[in-house]
């Protein structure tokens, strides 16, 4: 991709992520890619889409991955429990710490519907798949806040 173009792109979500515009570790990292989703992404999975879904998703079913036992509703308490099974915890606070893995989980404001969630590299940066586009670089997980995700719900974090 030009510079051009990726200038271009990295505007467009800006406007729909304004806390972007002073991230200075912002930037594109993988081309559009429609086969997963942000829960994926998080959960270390390109291959396939990750949500809970129940009988009103029931044609989403072979294509979209919810782990057994896992309550399928949007509810942040059943995304904490499906990252649980994958050794996570909440923490404290986002910061970066060596021996850990760390990801963010995002709600609509003044509910528990999760919508969003990030994970932590290893540089210290964070990671966002948005929707069926690209995955981008953020410094935190707070310069994605606001309309299209909500707000920072928990930080939870695994060892490496």
């Amino acid at each position: 991709m030009d510079k051009r173009t990726e200038e271009s792109i990295k505007s467009h979500i800006i406007t729909g992520f304004p806390g972007l515009a002073d991230d200075e570790n912002f930037k594109l990292t993988s081309p559009v890619d429609s086969n997963y989703n942000c829960i994926a992404w998080a959960y270390n999975y390109k291959d396939r889409w990750m949500w809970p879904h129940d009988k009103s998703t029931s044609d989403l079913d072979g294509v979209c991955y919810w782990p057994d036992g896992i309550l399928k509703e949007p509810d942040v308490q059943a995304f904490k429990e499906a990252f649980q099974l994958k050794g996570y915890e909440v923490c404290d606070n986002p910061d970066f710490e060596p021996k850990y893995q760390k990801i963010a989980l995002y709600v609509v404001p003044g509910t528990t519907e999760c919508t969003h969630a990030s994970r932590q590299l290893r540089n210290g940066f964070w990671t966002s798949k948005l929707g069926q586009a690209f995955d981008i670089q953020h410094g935190t997980p707070y310069t994605i806040e606001g309309t299209g995700y909500g707000e920072v719900h928990c930080i939870m974090r695994r060892l490496f």
